[in-house]
This record gives C-alpha cells, structure tokens and sequence, in this order.
C-alpha cells in the first residue's frame, strides 16, 4: 500500500507526547484538520446523540436511575488494515484535568459495534485514572453537568499492551498504533 501514512504517524507521535506530559493524552481534535482529514470515522450509539444527554442508567449508582452500564456503541468508514480497536472514555471537564474513565484494546478488527453493559472477550484493559481496570461510568459532582468522550481508535496492532498496564504506558502505545479514530460525546450530570 503506496498510501503516505506520515500526518497520522505524525498525529500519534503528537499524542504519545501529550500523553506523557498532559497525564491522560489522546484527547482533543488534531491539529491540522486537512491533513487528517481522512483519519477521522464516525461513531454513533442508538441511546445518545453526540453532544446530546446519556440515559441515567449509564451514570454511577449514585444518580438516580444510575447502573454505571457501558452504553452500547456503534462505528463505521474506519480505514483498511485496522486489526484492532481501542475504546478510550475520558471526561475533560473534572476538576484538576481530564479523567479516563476506560481503556480497552484488543476488540477484534471485524467488529463495529459493542452492545450495552458488554463484556468482551479476549480484550485487555489499562488502568484509569484512579489506576482501576474496568469501566467507571460518569459521575460527576452533584450540580455539576460534565462531557463523556468515548473515543474509538483503530489499530494497525491486534493488542498494543497488557492487561492493567497504567496510563502512562497504554495511552502511549494506542497512540503509536492508531490509524483511524472517531468519537461521540454525551452529557451526564447537573442536578
């Protein structure tokens, strides 16, 4: 394949710095739109629309309705030679800087949809901000409206790192592999 990867190699580079300076990394849109253009797919999700309120049964159990489920995800346009997805969850509105709330790698190449509350298999998980492995769902301070990005990124590698590996070292890694990302975002919280 004759296609210039460099923008994208670039862009990864770009956020594996981000990510060991900023703490969290892999956030915000790139920087020279045009260059990346063709970078970005689309994610949607049959619950939320992007910019739009989750449902309560994706917050913390202590927000009514709360079940702290993972919303179920959908994406499609991702580029050729992607082997493998990453689902990263952060909120860029917590106090002291963004949170990541998930770090998944290993959903298989063929896949373009997680359903809700999913458990998948032969996956593995980087540890959170709270240097927890799992999802934490939203949940904000009482009073405070927040945005919950979940961002999903196509991988050029089946498994960039191990299971509970820190932030540190699996925002990195999604970063150098990455060769396609899309991201919705959806609102939680305020009352």
């Amino acid at each position: 394949m004759s296609r210039d990867r460099r923008p994208i190699m670039a862009a990864a580079g770009a956020l594996a710095v981000a990510a060991s300076v900023g703490g969290c990394g892999l956030f915000g849109q790139p920087e020279n739109k045009s260059a990346e253009l063709s970078e970005w797919f689309t994610v949607t999700s049959p619950v939320f629309r992007d910019g739009q309120d989750l449902p309560p049964r994706y917050g913390c159990t202590t927000y009514p309705g709360g079940q702290g489920k993972t919303p179920p995800l959908r994406w499609s346009g991702t580029p050729n030679g992607t082997r493998s997805y990453a689902i990263v969850v952060d909120d860029p509105d917590a106090s002291g800087g963004a949170r990541v709330h998930w770090v998944i790698a290993g959903i298989d190449g063929t896949v373009n949809e997680v359903v809700e509350d999913a458990r998948l298999d032969r996956t593995v998980e980087g540890l959170t901000t709270e240097k927890k492995a799992g999802y934490a769902p939203p949940c904000p301070p009482k009073g405070e409206r927040h945005r919950y990005r979940f961002t999903i990124y196509a991988l050029d590698h089946p498994e960039p790192f191990t299971d509970g590996a820190a932030l540190k070292d699996s925002l990195p890694a999604i970063a150098r592999h990455t060769i396609g990302r899309g991201r919705i975002i959806g609102n939680f919280g305020g009352n």
